[in-house]
């Protein structure tokens, strides 16, 4: 940032700044204009990147130039004035633009509030306002990886090039360093929202007229620890004794006591007044524990040390000491104990995939070195002198074998870390390489891992400012031997590793970073010493013998001798076969059938992990923050069963709003005793109510918390792909012959129709429905992918297909992930069938009445089979359960999946045998399938989404796109297609027509969208209720109409608007306000439409995401909101979710999304 003439001008390293925090753009800008000194940070090491990265871009140059292309050098008279210069290179750039130069080198981009250097603009032949020509940014960085920050900064280079040119480039590129020189390239719409929604709120912080005193205050950020700021904010918040600095207290709980009145630390720990029962964001337990933690803060720094205090362990019902929390979690320790630290970069980005542990360190005390100190173990994910994924599996690998060996020496030692970090990143890296899966279970299952940041937060008040490991080592006396601050500090030391070439200053980070790791490792060992001596003191202080956590006993290996078999067609399956990136289509199908035969078992673990977890590991008040558990639980009465002859009693529970995964039908666990509490009979989340029916033998329950416990056994799925698996080995996954449709899908091969490979499948002028029934009757032993836009029709294409076939005398079968989607495209093909005047049999196969009205019930397998084998049927639909069957084999001509989009690729391939040729009917873009377990990359795919390979669309060759809605006006479809589906979505004729007379903003076609201001929401936001309600029950007072594409006008009421929003919370919230409207989450409404929708959002900001961005912000759940409506959508949401610091390139995507709908929606702001 410096002075223009009289503004200020800015570059991209101000905007990414401006993103970590607000307060110090402002800092930046009064230290520009001459209020204060800028603090200087003086680094030989980033000098020596500097000069390393101009090596590499001039490298990059010479290999342009060896392709024979025009260079122009814009390079800098450094003679003249820096105005001058600027002014120069910019008409230089400019006028090579012109002229058409083939490569311009160090362009200059300057429009007076923006300065910018892009090391290359690179011509591409796509027309713009210089000629049949126009340029792409290319920018060279040192990094491996591609970070958020070189992302935003060719974003904006991107936006000044099309500001020249007269259109925007489709494409901009990084040239990555490394051995590799790897480019990577993206597509400029998918970031450039999210870049000009930066812009738009950095310029507006820059023209603000107070400079000075700067008006902004500092808020805790991660960004602090790097920041050359930090010593005069931690003075700042000091001064002030401001409540920032009390351990774990929220901002949406400082903002609440600031509402009373209390604003400093001290006033929170020693309070004039009584605090209330209950503050926004905190309950009575919750506010007692922040006010304990500000009191030890207090005395503490009034004592001059770090002073710690035991937390009263917790007890159960009974007044016995519950074993597993706080202090009571320790396990007796052992001579094999291992103390247990990872070393990871969220941030890098490689391989398609997203983060890497690029240092798994380990200390056993029970060994030692020739120092005599416990002895350490380094392994790093280097491979050919950088981090890689290969290295990290390796590292990965050798980890988990240095445990299973001291098991074998000591089958009772445990593994000690601090936060759950590491067993996360364990959990994820066995599922993601598909290696040490059995090993990994049995740590997990053995609980092996202990973590002592639990053990703390549940057994310890220290008067520390943060609960870091670091903090607390005062109390252990523990000396550092590396001075790095933290983890964040570690991961800049990494990125500057990488970022350096080969040589002596290299190999000191890396040392540097391995020392870091040690004294992590080791720390954990001298803080589990001290908990010890802690426990010890609250037994003589109990004057009783504290228990310990109960061992589990061994679990017998399930199925041994066919796991060893399964494992087996694995191993033979991958032998030989390169690394993915340099396999064949016909290697890269056989690894792909390796990953998925063990799609179900990874599952099914993840589930196990997950339960184990959420009845071991939480309290019940944080089991009211998961979104799978149910909290908060008071009974309110029981009565009988009023049926004839029952013998069961149904007790009713209250809870208050939360997000969870209990169901009607299921049978969860009450975690305190890990047995089942019955069946659930009733759940109303609106109401806060759940009923649960028990058997008169069983005592009444007592829960305080439900925990889902919904194994369900997926034979005969994985037997049905180990079949598959079988025939491969031994007829090769090429050719002709049986299970022809599952290997051309596994392998991504062309479908096979008759017509030459690798053409699109669309005749010239054909429309995507007539193309598919046209396919599907020639359909050769092969797979046909159709997917099918919000609005499209799919349901009704795929029926009029299944009644094609039927009338050519072929039996079809039907599957989809519920019995609900296979009932729907039943009742769909019952309805062509009778317009039509065909005869068809339908037949549904379920326990419960089936959901298609038409259908005959088939209650067995068996009597689904009879009746395709009899003729009785020729239509039948059952969930893959039952086309997976080996009895079920070529039972149909062609087997059609509904929502293949959620359904996964295992599924998909294991139902395949029963059918000649397959269907795929559904969306990837929109909702994902439920995934519970980490798959190598590509098992985790849904059917659909494997075909589409990352692509939006399903490519011309390989599928057809359903490119005409029915639902959408071309207001909103312009977002939808633009946004999902580059472009290629458009409003059949017709709905222009659209039209909603209503009262503004609830008037009108298209998009709206409303911001609401609130703070420290995270899955409720009675502000965005209240908003909702106020403008729906203003629209439906003034009688309002709306038009639909026959130009029909229809009185709208209040059914015809749809309410829609992320979380379960907010339902309630709504449903309050608006009793009696169509309201629930993205999930319920897939497939529904109305005249009117409205998405509320919930979240204040996106650091108070419950479930992280990908979740709030997903594009799969935004393209649904927003696509119910068809005449008109609204979007409301606090303005702070259009304001993301987004860290990585994906970040930027999901964020972009919202940012575009904002720019396209009309009468924003409203």
């Amino acid at each position: 940032m410096f002075k223009g003439d009289d503004h200020l001008v800015y570059s991209a390293t101000d905007l990414v700044g401006f993103l970590e925090c607000g307060h110090l753009a402002n800092l930046e800008r009064a230290a520009v204009w001459g209020h204060f000194d800028r603090p200087m940070r003086p680094d030989p090491v980033l000098d020596r990147i500097a000069l390393r990265g101009q090596q590499h871009e001039a490298r990059f140059l010479s290999s342009l130039q060896s392709k024979a292309l025009s260079v122009v050098d814009i390079g800098p008279d450094e003679d003249a004035p820096f105005s001058e210069r600027v002014a120069r290179g910019r008409e230089a750039t400019f006028s090579a633009m012109r002229e058409g130069a083939d490569v311009i080198y160090q362009a200059v981009l300057f429009d007076g509030r923006r300065l910018g250097y892009a090391d290359f603009l690179v011509r591409v032949e796509q027309p713009s306002d210089l000629g049949p020509w126009s340029y792409e940014v290319w920018d060279t960085k040192l990094a491996r990886h591609a970070k958020a920050s070189a992302v935003l900064q060719i974003c904006m280079y991107s936006d000044m090039v099309g500001e020249l040119q007269g259109r925007l480039p489709e494409q901009m590129h990084l040239a990555l360093g490394g051995v590799q020189a790897e480019t990577v390239s993206f597509r400029v719409a998918d970031y450039a929202a999210y870049y000009r929604m930066v812009a738009r709120e950095f310029e507006a912080a820059l023209h603000q007229t107070q400079v000075f005193p700067v008006t902004t205050v500092p808020e805790p950020v991660e960004h602090c620890d790097m920041c050359r700021w930090n010593m005069r904010c931690n003075a700042e918040w000091r001064a002030s004794d401001d409540l920032s600095l009390v351990a774990g207290l929220s901002s949406r709980q400082r903002r609440a006591l600031h509402g009373v009145g209390i604003t400093t630390r001290t006033g929170l720990a020693e309070p004039a007044e009584t605090l209330p029962e209950r503050l926004d964001g905190a309950g009575r337990d919750a506010l007692s524990r922040v006010q304990a933690q500000a009191n030890i803060q207090v005395r503490g720094e009034r004592l001059g040390a770090v002073i710690a205090e035991r937390i009263p362990p917790p007890r159960d019902r009974d007044g016995a000491l519950v074993s597993n929390q706080g202090l009571l979690m320790l396990p007796e320790p052992s001579r094999g104990d291992l103390f247990f630290d990872i070393e990871g970069d969220p941030f890098f980005s490689s391989d398609d995939v997203d983060g890497i542990e690029y240092l798994f360190g380990v200390i056993e005390p029970g060994r030692r070195d020739a120092a005599g100190q416990p002895e350490f173990r380094a392994f790093w994910s280097i491979d050919g002198g950088t981090v890689t994924t290969n290295g990290e599996r390796r590292a990965f690998e050798a980890f988990i074998d240095l445990v299973m060996d001291r098991l074998e020496s000591d089958p009772n030692l445990h593994i000690y870390h601090y936060a759950p970090y590491e067993p996360t990143a364990v959990k994820r890296l066995a599922g993601r390489y598909g290696t040490r899966e059995e090993e990994v279970d049995r740590l997990l299952r053995g609980e092996v891992f202990v973590d002592l940041f639990r053990a703390v937060r549940q057994g310890i008040r220290a008067s520390v400012e943060s609960y870091s490991i670091k903090r607390l080592e005062p109390l252990y006396d523990f000396r550092r031997e590396i001075g790095l601050r933290d983890a964040g500090t570690s991961i800049v030391e990494f990125e500057t590793w990488l970022e350096l070439g080969q040589g002596a200053e290299r190999d000191e980070v890396l040392a540097e970073i391995e020392g870091y790791n040690r004294d992590d490792c080791l720390s954990t060992l001298r803080l589990r010493e001290w908990l010890e001596g802690q426990r010890t003191a609250l037994a003589d202080e109990l004057g009783a013998d504290l228990p310990r956590p109960t061992v589990p006993e061994p679990e017998e290996t399930e199925d041994s001798d066919a796991q060893k078999a399964v494992n087996a067609l694995v191993d033979a399956l991958s032998a030989g076969l390169p690394d993915t990136v340099d396999q064949t289509q016909e290697e890269h199908g056989r690894w792909l059938l390796a990953q998925l035969l063990n799609w179900y078992r990874r599952e099914a673990k993840s589930t196990w992990w997950r339960y184990f977890y959420l009845k071991n590991e939480l309290t019940d008040e944080e089991r009211r923050d998961e979104p799978d558990a149910l909290g908060g639980l008071t009974f309110e009465c029981s009565w009988p069963d009023p049926a004839p002859r029952a013998r069961s009693t149904f007790y009713r529970f209250r809870f208050p709003p939360q997000d969870h995964g209990i169901k009607v039908g299921s049978s969860p666990h009450d975690p305190a005793t890990g047995s089942t509490v019955g069946t659930v009979a009733h759940l109303d989340d609106e109401a806060g109510v759940i009923d649960i029916r028990r058997g008169s033998s069983q005592s009444a329950p007592e829960p305080t918390s439900l925990i889902p416990h919904d194994y369900v056994n997926p034979q005969p799925k994985p037997g049905s792909l180990q079949r598959l698996a079988e025939y491969v080995l031994d007829c090769g996954i090429e050719g002709p012959g049986p299970h022809r449709a599952a290997r051309d899908l596994v392998m991504r091969d062309h479908p096979r129709f008759g017509q030459n490979a690798g053409q699109p499948l669309r005749l010239a002028g054909e429309e995507a429905p007539a193309a598919a029934r046209r396919l599907v009757a020639s359909l050769d032993e092969s797979y046909l992918a159709i997917q099918g836009p919000p609005g499209s029709g799919k349901s009704t294409v795929g029926a009029e297909m299944i009644v094609d076939l039927v009338e050519r005398g072929q039996r079809v079968g039907v599957t989809a992930n519920s019995h609900q989607v296979i009932g729907e495209l039943l009742s769909k093909v019952a309805r062509v069938a009778d317009e039509r005047g065909v005869a068809v049999g339908i037949g549904q196969r379920s326990g419960d009445d089936p959901t298609c009205d038409h259908a005959v019930h088939l209650k067995t397998n068996d009597a689904a089979q009879a009746a395709l084998g009899d003729g009785f049927v020729n239509v039948v639909g059952g969930t893959a359960w039952l086309w997976a069957r080996e009895d079920m084999a070529e039972s149909v001509d062609v087997l059609f999946i509904d929502e293949a989009g959620q359904m996964s690729l295992a599924d998909a391939i294991a139902a395949s045998p029963c059918a000649a040729s397959l269907v795929l009917l559904g969306d990837p873009q929109q909702l994902d399938q439920p995934l519970q377990g980490i798959h190598p990359p590509g098992a985790e795919r849904s059917a659909l989404a494997h075909v589409l390979d990352g692509e939006r669309v399903v490519p011309d060759q390989l599928g057809l796109f359903l490119d005409g809605s029915w639902r959408l006006h071309p207001k909103i479809s312009a977002y939808t297609s633009e946004v999902f589906y580059e472009g290629r979505l458009h409003s059949h004729p017709g709905r222009e027509q659209l039209a909603l007379a209503g009262v503004s903003p609830l008037s009108g076609t298209g998009i709206r969208f409303l911001p609401v201001a609130h703070h420290g929401q995270s899955n409720e936001s009675p502000e965005e209720a209240a908003e909702v309600a106020r403008l729906v029950r203003t629209l439906l007072d003034a009688e309002p109409a709306y038009t639909d594409a026959e130009a029909v006008s229809h009185p709208l009421k209040s059914d015809g608007v749809l309410v829609i929003t992320p979380y379960n919370a907010q339902v309630k919230a709504l449903s309050e306000v608006l009793p009696g409207f169509r309201i629930g989450t993205v999930d319920k409404f897939q497939g529904q439409e109305a005249p009117i929708s409205i998405y509320s959002m919930a979240t204040s900001s996106p650091d108070e995401a419950p479930r992280g961005m990908e979740f709030l912000y997903s594009l799969n759940r935004l393209n649904v909101a927003t696509s119910r409506a068809q005449c008109l959508t609204l979007v409301v949401a606090s303005p702070e979710l259009l304001k993301a610091r987004c860290r990585t390139p994906r970040q930027m995507q999901l964020a972009n999304a919202i940012a575009r709908l904002v720019e396209m929606a009309s009468d924003r702001g409203l």
